[in-house]
């Protein structure tokens, strides 16, 4: 099976990301990752910005997944501008 380069990128992020923090992760974890203040990241998801990963609600708390947090680094032109 043939891989494109974003997707081999996408699956070591996410096998690094689940090894440090978990599968899930809190927003004070996606806080330390991304290097966004956890109240910007709070006030972002409330406006409904597009330049954050996907998330989901898990019992009242509002959390990202290791792989959408992947796939959002390999593929957000706004966060990583590609070439």
């Amino acid at each position: 099976m043939n891989l494109s380069f974003e997707k081999h990128m996408t699956i070591s992020l996410a096998q690094t990301i689940t090894m440090k923090y978990g599968a899930i992760l809190e927003l004070d974890d996606f806080a330390e990752l991304s290097g966004f203040n956890k109240i910007t990241i709070a006030n972002k998801i409330n406006r409904g910005d597009k330049d954050l990963p996907k998330y989901t609600q898990l019992k009242g708390k509002r959390v990202f997944l290791a792989n959408d947090i992947a796939e959002w680094m390999v593929d957000c032109d706004l966060k990583f501008p590609k070439n």
